[in-house]
């Protein structure tokens, strides 16, 4: 029997996602132009861009404005306006923290400020707002489950099914989880960037990521928030009801997944140190971050990150060389 092709929903949700990724590398082409061609280059290119995004929604909208008005200050300023500071900073001789930093924190208030700003000026409350990003992500999660279910078949349609099931709870939680999402989602953005348009940028040029690890004190904006999940966890444990600290459980996770990202980047580098040091190929390396970040493993990166504030993994094996020499000299 032939397989069902899918519906025109599912292709058109599939370009969506395709267009949208495609706009990850824009801040990358803008370095690479302004880096050949000057800054101007990158200001037209984020005013080409912004109108595009905004001419865009306008058409899908028509009579929309502040909707389209949004999206153009989105695509301009968050996606062309981090390109123009990577490459305008990215010639600055600051420390790669700081810059890392001040680019998330830029493309975070590009991207996210203007659609928040469009929907109060429209009369929305913040309580509003809310109440549709959580019909949004319902929606979303709606059409991943016919995507899903018009891709697979037999006995998995029973775990579509059990999805479904526990789509209200799962939809909440994502809603919940939302500020922390955001930004992962500018962290992983820039940290992309930065990492394909390294070569062209002075400040990172010759940097060596391997080596580099989160200042000792952000240890504390881990575990001082972490105190706040412990109620939630530890009493039904008790035979207690925790439901009172729902919210308590939920802003202190936020805040811990947010003050995880330096050691995810920590993380990272404690592998490809290793790597180096094992002298594993290129090719064999890029395989092993493929397989730790697909296969269920991702959790095991911060988790290395925090575990050499205590550990030092890369501090011992630097020196473990220049030890040895000096006891065979001693010898």
């Amino acid at each position: 029997m032939a397989a069902a092709l899918p519906s025109a929903e599912v292709i058109a949700y599939l370009v969506l996602n395709f267009v949208l990724a495609g706009l990850l590398v824009v801040p990358t082409i803008i370095v690479a132009g302004c880096a050949r061609r000057g800054g101007r280059f990158g200001v037209g290119a984020a005013v080409l861009l912004g109108l595009a995004g905004g001419g865009l929604a306008w058409l899908a909208g028509p009579g929309d404005w502040r909707g389209g008005l949004a999206v153009a200050l989105t695509a301009g300023g968050g996606f062309g306006g981090l390109g123009i500071a990577l490459w305008h900073y990215g010639n600055q001789p600051l420390s790669i923290g700081r810059l890392f930093a001040g680019w998330t924190a830029l493309f975070f208030v590009a991207a996210v400020g203007p659609y928040g700003l469009a929907q109060m000026s429209a009369g929305l409350s913040p309580v509003d707002i809310g109440e549709y990003w959580l019909r949004q992500i319902g929606q979303s999660f709606d059409q991943y489950l016919v995507l899903l279910s018009q891709q697979i078949g037999g006995e998995g349609l029973s775990n579509v099914q059990a999805l479904r099931d526990q789509q209200g709870a799962l939809v909440t939680m994502i809603f919940n989880l939302s500020p922390a999402l955001i930004a992962w989602s500018c962290v992983t953005l820039v940290l992309l960037n930065l990492l394909l348009s390294r070569r062209l940028l002075p400040a990172v040029v010759g940097l060596e990521l391997n080596r580099w690890r989160a200042p000792d004190a952000a240890i504390w904006l881990v575990l001082l928030p972490a105190l706040g999940l412990v109620p939630y966890l530890l009493l039904p444990l008790l035979g207690r009801d925790a439901a009172r600290f729902t919210a308590t459980f939920y802003l202190s996770l936020n805040v811990v997944l947010i003050a995880l990202a330096p050691y995810v980047m920590q993380g990272l580098g404690i592998m490809s140190f290793f790597m180096k040091r094992w002298r594993f190929p290129r090719f064999l390396r890029g395989l092993t971050y493929l397989f730790v970040l697909t296969q269920g493993l991702f959790a095991l990166v911060p988790a290395l990150g925090l575990m050499e504030f205590w550990t030092d993994w890369r501090g011992r094996a630097a020196a473990k060389p220049e030890t040895d020499k000096n006891d065979k000299n001693t010898i």
